[in-house]
C-alpha cells in the first residue's frame, strides 16, 4: 500500500468530484463497475489527472488535466470531452457532467456532479449554487 494513502481517500473527498464523475460517464458508458480507488491510481500514474504525493497541500490535487485520455484509459474507447453552456441540450449518446458553483466569505467554491448523481450527499454548492457549465463527454 502506499504511504500516505489515508491522506489520499481524504483529499479525493474533497477534491477528486470531476474524476469520480468520469468514473460514473465510464461506468454507466460500459454498464457495469470501475474500482474507483483503482482508476483514481491509474489516472495519477498515467498523468491524465494530477496529484502531489508529497503536498497534500497543492491546490492543483485532483485536477483532472487530460479527461477524454482518462474516459479512454477506462472505456478503451477515445472520447471527445467539451466545456458547453449551462443551457446546452445534450444529444443521444452525450453524456452531462455539470459544473455548479457558489461564492463563500468572498471565494468561489466549485462542484462537479452528474444530473442523477452526485459524489457527495446534500452538497453545500449544489443547494446554494448554481450550474456555471456543463461538460460533455461523447464516445468518438
Amino acid at each position: 500500500m502506499k504511504d500516505g494513502i489515508q491522506t489520499f481517500f481524504g483529499e479525493a473527498g474533497e477534491a477528486a468530484c470531476y474524476a469520480l464523475d468520469l468514473i460514473d460517464v465510464a461506468e454507466e458508458y460500459l454498464q457495469g463497475e470501475v474500482d474507483p480507488c483503482s482508476a483514481l491510481l491509474g489516472g495519477i500514474d498515467r498523468k491524465f489527472i494530477h496529484y502531489s504525493w508529497d503536498n497534500a497541500e497543492d491546490n492543483d490535487n485532483f485536477y483532472v488535466g487530460k479527461p477524454a485520455e482518462f474516459l479512454e484509459y477506462l472505456t478503451g474507447r477515445k472520447w471527445s470531452v467539451v466545456k458547453k453552456i449551462p443551457d446546452y441540450e445534450p444529444k443521444p449518446g452525450e453524456y452531462v457532467i455539470e459544473r455548479w458553483e457558489r461564492v463563500k466569505t468572498g471565494a468561489v467554491i466549485g462542484h462537479f456532479r452528474r444530473p442523477k448523481w452526485d459524489s457527495l450527499v446534500n452538497s453545500a454548492t449544489v443547494r446554494l449554487g448554481m450550474i456555471v457549465s456543463l461538460r460533455i463527454c461523447s464516445p468518438l
